[in-house]
């Protein structure tokens, strides 16, 4: 615009051209602002599947807790859950303040153009503002109370984490005190320690891009837009619940290593089966490291439960073991010590012995376990592998209540098929064997059954899967709707689009009745540059036993032509 006096016509271009600049800033604003409300609804999924993860590790430590490799750290983990639940729910309670301070809880209703029928969606591009949180953290250049208490929050997570891990690596140094026996779980946190570091780094002072210090809440929150805090706060209960999941991998993985590394240096007790009934002859050997032949003690001194046994009557020297021959008549633990007398070059040296006999009665219970994280899915055949202890597979019988749905086995394992109607209910598996000659009926077991998980939704652009992302108008218009249960779904289905509904910028909405892009052809070539498309709404289905079986939800996703 030229300097000197303007006419009213000049005057009145200006202010229109001022109009168009401040108009156009304010859309691309909303674009940002939608932008930051998805990466949030992003991670925000991305939080929960690392719940339903740590959920099963934690049930892993429950169902082991009597375990020797896993009891220290049974006992420990519901504590290192409260830290985090603790933490979790802090910030989910901050977000709940924010979303409640408008009066609609920022949801907006939309009817559907084509079918009229209504919903309510989160709308993130109204929450430009900041004051909402200013308010909550800032009493004018001051941290209020509920700022002070946002960084004791953040600050004492890692301390209190800490403080867990460190409590565990003493509750197992005492367990190996009370038990010179026992050798160290061998616990080392030094990883956890470095990630807790970098995801909860805190200073009193951030330098910004000017160069100035500014206290931590006033660099990372002040005068924000609400999307942008909200966003800040999911990531934050994203880092808990991720750190709070690789302390659980952490022990699972030691405990592990322990478990394949038994030690085996002193004596042995070999048996024909893990455990004897009451009334069964219990024929375990005692045996040195390396079986020999020429293994023969000059003496014995053996007891079980201090109770001194006879040598020809309740264990006998032959082919290089001490042999058992034991009949206990009662369930429980029986404890075989003594000593083993050796005469070399005229010197009596001794070998202790201290082993320990599980004696049980005949078993009332099946061990049922579902290959598939415990959980059986509807209309699909969910591996299961079932036995009875010291029981041979093929005398096993395995059925349910038809109303539930139906069980065959398949090779070593079962499948069970739970019916539609059983959703959220339990299915009972009943199991039977032969024990001591005759048919005997175990206890029924009741299983969890959940409907198909929700599928993620994503595009298949120029042979590349994408789930969102910028692309040229024509590779746009080539592209398959798809929907995948990714990696960490544990059955191999292949999930089928039947239709799906697609937003081109502001226009209305379509239905599209396949899996193809190309059927609104026309309407994509005319979208300009920066123009979000949303593919929403996707219908999916799998085959499953020859039966369609439609997926419960599939997730959204945006494209944008370049």
């Amino acid at each position: 615009m030229a300097a000197g006096k303007q006419d009213t016509r000049q005057k009145m271009i200006n202010m229109m051209y001022l109009v168009f600049i401040a108009m156009l800033a304010l859309n691309i604003s909303k674009e940002v602002l939608a932008t930051l409300g998805l990466i949030n609804d992003n991670i925000d999924q991305a939080t929960q599947d690392l719940i339903v993860d740590s959920e099963d590790k934690y049930d892993k430590f429950s169902v082991n807790e009597q375990n020797a490799y896993y009891k220290v750290a049974a006992a420990r983990t519901p504590k290192i859950k409260l830290v985090a639940d603790e933490y979790y729910n802090y910030i989910e309670g901050l977000k709940s303040t924010l979303i409640n301070s408008d009066e609609h809880g920022y949801m907006i209703e939309r009817t559907n153009a084509k079918t009229k029928e209504k919903d309510s969606i989160m709308d993130y591009q109204i929450m430009d503002k900041s004051y909402t949180l200013d308010s909550l953290f800032f009493a004018g250049n001051q941290y209020a109370n509920e700022g002070h208490a946002f960084i004791e929050h953040y600050t004492s997570f890692r301390q209190k984490m800490l403080q867990q891990l460190d409590s565990l690596i003493l509750d197992d140094a005492k367990r190996v005190e009370d038990n010179p026996d026992l050798s160290s779980s061998g616990f080392n946190f030094n990883a956890i320690e470095t990630l807790l570091s970098e995801r909860f780094a805190y200073s009193d002072s951030v330098l910004n891009r000017d160069g100035k210090s500014l206290p931590y809440l006033d660099y990372h929150f002040k005068g924000f837009p609400l999307i942008a805090s909200l966003s800040k706060f999911t990531k934050i209960q994203s880092d808990i619940r991720y750190v709070e999941n690789k302390v659980l991998e952490n022990l699972l993985s030691t405990i592990g290593e322990n478990e394949v590394g038994l030690n085996t240096y002193q004596t042995l007790l070999e048996t024909t089966k893990p455990s004897y009934f009451t009334g069964q002859v219990v024929d375990a050997a005692v045996v040195m490291g390396k079986k020999d032949a020429d293994f023969r003690p000059d003496d014995e001194e053996l007891f079980i439960n201090n109770r001194r046994l006879a040598k020809g009557r309740d264990y006998v020297v032959e082919r290089g073991v001490v042999k058992l021959n034991y009949t206990p008549n009662t369930a429980g633990t029986l404890n075989l010590t003594g000593k083993l007398f050796f005469n070399r070059d005229g010197q009596e040296q001794t070998v202790d012995v201290a082993q320990q006999i599980s004696v049980v009665n005949p078993p009332k219970d099946a061990i049922i376990s579902a290959d598939r994280m415990r959980k059986l899915y509807v209309g699909l055949p969910n591996d299961l592998s079932i036995s009875i202890p010291s029981v041979a597979q093929n005398t096993l019988s395995v059925t349910t209540d038809p109303s539930h749905g139906s069980i065959r086995r398949d090779g070593a394992k079962w499948l069970a098929v739970p019916n539609k109607s059983r959703i959220g209910q339990t299915m009972e598996i009943r199991v039977s064997g032969v024990i001591n000659g005759k048919v005997e009926s175990m206890r029924p077991q009741t299983f969890k059954v959940k409907n198909l998980p929700p599928a993620f939704g994503s595009i298949i652009v120029n042979n590349l899967k994408k789930t969102g992302g910028e692309f040229p108008a024509g590779a746009i218009k080539r592209g398959i709707v798809t929907a995948d249960y990714g990696d960490d779904f544990d059955y191999d289905v292949e999930v089928k689009v039947t239709q799906f509904q697609v937003k081109i910028g502001s226009s209305p909405s379509r239905t599209i009745m396949s899996n193809r892009l190309s059927d609104i052809g026309s309407s994509i070539d005319a979208a300009r540059s920066g123009t979000e498309i949303k593919i929403f709404d996707i219908k999916a289905e799998i085959s499953s036993l020859g039966t369609p079986l439609s997926v419960p939800r599939v997730s959204d996703f945006y494209l944008t032509v370049r």
